[in-house]
C-alpha cells in the first residue's frame, strides 16, 4: 500500500496534513492534525483563576467561555457594565475571525482549486487594492479587540466575576470611531464576494455538497442547547449541563485532535462512511436552524443566499463561507450598539468570588462554532479536572469525510494531488 503525505495545509488553525494510502482496494484519505494538544494535563494543579488565560491558545473565544464556566463555579453573576464589555468582546473576535475566513478565500481568487499555477505568482494591482482594503478593516477589528480584551490573539480582560477594568473615556471615543465602519466594511465585503466568488463564477470549485448530517448550536439563549437532524429539524434541546452527557470524545492513533460524536449512535469512527452520530458546529450549523436574523442586512443577505442556493439546510463549503459573510453583517450591525457610550460606560466591572463549587461548566456560541467548558476543583480551587469541546474536535469528523470525498472525486479523475491540496484547503476553512 503506497502513502502520500499532503501538507502543511494552509489557512487552518491547527498544524495539519492529508495521509493518502492507495492499494487494489481503492483510496482512503486521513485529515491528521500533526501537533499535540494536552490542555489537561497544562491546567490540572493551577487555581481555576489562570484558566481564561492559559485557554486563549485554543483561540480567543476560549478566553470568554472560560470565564463563564468560572462565574457558575464560583456562584457569581456579574455586572451588567462587564456583561456589555464581553459582549462586545465577542462580537468583536467574530468580525475578525469572519473577516479572515473570507480574507482567504478572496485573496485565493487569483488562483482558483483546479489551476496549477502556483500561489506566488503575481497578484493583480485590482485584487491587491482589494485584499489591503478587507486588512485594513481587519486591523481596525483588531485595535477594538485590544482595548476590550487588553490584548489581541491572546485578551487578558475578562475575568471570573466580570472583567478586570472598565474602559477609559478615550477608548470609547476610538470605538465609536470604529463602530461606524463597521457596517459599511460588512456591507463592502458583501459585494467583494458576490462580484468575484458568485458572479465570476469562482464558488463552482468550492460547491462541493457532502452528505447531509446532523448539527450542533446554541439556544435561542445561552441556558440551552439544541441538536438538529440531517433534514435541519430540531431533534433534541437541553440544559447545558446536559452536553457532556450526550456527546462523547473519540481519539484515533493517527491524530492528536480527537472528535466528537452523539452518544448511542452507529457512528463508527472517521474511517466508516456511516454519518449516524456525526455533528458539525459553526457559522453553517447557525444559520442551517432557518431562523430569521434581526438585522436587515444580514436577513437580505441570507435571503440572497437561499435564492441562490435553496432553502436551509445546505452542506456544502461554499454554503459555509456565505454563513460567514452573513454573520458578519449581523455581527458589524451590533458592534453599532455594542460600541456606544451608554453601553459601556459604568465602573462596576467585577464581583469577587466569597466561595466556590466543585464543578463549574459553561457553553458558549463561540464564532468558529459551540464550545463548552467543564472544570472541577477540590477544595483549595485547584483544578482536578477539565473536559473541553471545541469547534475543532466536533468538526473533526466531518474534515475528514470531506477530506475523503474530494480525494476520492481527483483520484477519480486524474487530477494531481497540488490541486487537489488547494480545494482541500479552501473546503476545510468554514469549518
Amino acid at each position: 500500500m503506497s502513502t502520500i503525505n499532503i501538507g502543511p495545509l494552509r489557512y487552518l488553525e491547527e498544524p495539519s496534513q492529508i495521509s493518502i494510502g492507495q492499494n487494489g482496494e481503492g483510496l482512503r484519505s486521513f485529515y491528521q492534525v500533526t501537533a499535540p494538544r494536552d490542555i489537561a494535563a497544562m491546567c490540572k494543579g493551577r487555581p481555576a483563576e489562570e484558566l481564561p488565560r492559559i485557554l486563549t491558545i485554543l483561540s480567543p473565544s476560549h478566553h470568554i467561555a472560560s470565564a463563564k464556566a468560572l462565574d457558575n463555579l464560583f456562584g457569581i453573576r456579574i455586572p451588567p457594565a462587564a456583561e456589555n464589555i464581553r459582549k462586545a468582546l465577542g462580537e468583536t473576535l467574530t468580525l475578525i475571525h469572519h473577516a479572515r475566513k473570507l480574507l482567504f478565500l478572496l485573496q485565493s481568487s487569483t488562483n482558483p482549486p483546479g489551476t496549477r499555477e502556483n500561489l506566488r505568482i503575481a497578484v493583480p494591482s485590482s485584487q491587491r487594492r482589494t485584499v489591503d482594503e478587507i486588512m485594513k478593516g481587519i486591523a481596525a477589528f483588531q485595535e477594538a479587540a485590544y482595548i476590550l480584551g487588553g490584548r489581541y490573539p491572546h485578551p487578558v480582560t475578562v475575568v471570573a466575576g466580570g472583567v478586570s477594568r472598565p474602559i477609559k473615556e478615550v477608548h470609547k471615543r476610538r470605538l465609536q470611531e470604529i463602530a461606524r465602519t463597521c457596517l459599511p466594511y460588512a456591507l463592502r465585503l458583501r459585494d467583494i464576494f458576490s462580484e468575484t466568488v458568485i458572479g465570476n463564477g469562482w464558488y463552482k470549485p468550492i460547491n462541493i455538497s457532502f452528505r447531509p448530517v446532523a448539527s450542533i448550536t446554541s439556544g435561542e439563549t445561552e441556558n440551552e442547547v439544541v441538536a438538529t437532524d440531517k433534514t435541519g429539524a430540531e431533534a433534541a434541546r437541553f440544559a447545558p449541563e446536559k452536553v457532556l452527557d450526550t456527546l462523547e470524545i473519540l481519539s484515533e492513533p493517527w491524530t492528536y485532535l480527537p472528535f466528537v460524536h452523539e452518544k448511542g449512535k452507529t457512528w463508527e469512527g472517521p474511517l466508516s462512511d456511516k454519518t449516524e452520530g456525526l455533528f458539525f458546529v459553526g457559522p453553517l450549523a447557525r444559520l442551517n436552524r432557518a431562523t430569521p436574523l434581526a438585522a436587515p442586512p444580514a436577513e437580505a443577505e441570507r435571503q440572497r443566499m437561499i435564492g441562490c442556493l435553496g432553502a436551509p439546510p445546505h452542506f456544502s463549503p461554499l454554503a459555509g463561507y456565505w454563513s460567514i459573510l452573513v454573520e458578519l453583517i449581523a455581527s458589524a450591525e451590533k458592534c453599532e450598539t455594542l460600541y456606544s457610550e451608554e453601553n459601556l460606560s459604568g465602573t462596576e466591572t467585577r464581583v469577587v468570588a466569597t466561595g466556590s463549587g466543585r464543578r463549574g461548566l459553561a457553553a458558549f456560541e463561540a464564532p468558529e462554532g459551540f464550545v463548552c467548558h467543564r472544570y472541577e476543583v477540590d477544595q483549595r480551587g485547584l483544578v482536578e479536572d477539565v473536559t473541553i469541546l471545541d469547534a475543532a474536535s466536533e468538526n473533526n469528523g466531518l474534515r475528514s469525510f470531506l477530506t475523503q470525498k474530494i480525494a476520492e472525486e481527483a483520484f477519480a479523475a486524474g487530477q494531481p494531488w497540488d490541486q487537489a491540496k488547494k480545494t482541500i484547503e479552501l473546503s476545510l476553512v468554514p469549518f
